[in-house]
């Protein structure tokens, strides 16, 4: 009894580790170098964060530029009230002002100068 009570546990905690991970589409192009991406599956400051930081990573790498955001919906998913989704649309424009923005250039520009 011990050992299924022990297997039942561990089968729920993979279940909501799963749950509490953020899931995204990744950055899609919408046209006219405008690009959105959606994130949900996490709580509202999550899947906010994730948005921000996917659209940072694809700017930096992309162009060596920041994010300027044209929308930003964030909201409560309807299917789950403790979470949280964001449709982020933005353009690589402008400096890059996050300390993460920043990292990713220099990791890219270590991997071009071969360090």
């Amino acid at each position: 009894m011990n050992l299924f009570s022990t297997k039942n546990i561990l089968i729920l905690s993979a279940g909501l580790f799963v749950v509490a991970c953020a899931t995204t589409t990744g950055v899609l192009p919408k046209g006219d170098g405008s690009y959105t991406i959606n994130v949900s599956r996490g709580d509202m400051a999550k899947v906010k964060l994730r948005a921000y930081q996917h659209a940072e990573k694809f700017c930096a790498e992309k162009s060596a530029n920041g994010i300027e955001v044209s929308k930003e919906d964030l909201r409560v998913d309807p299917a789950s009230p403790n979470m949280g989704i964001i449709d982020l649309d933005f353009k690589c424009k402008g400096p890059v002002n996050s300390d993460f923005g920043k990292k990713e250039i220099q990791k890219d520009q270590k991997k071009a100068t071969g360090q």
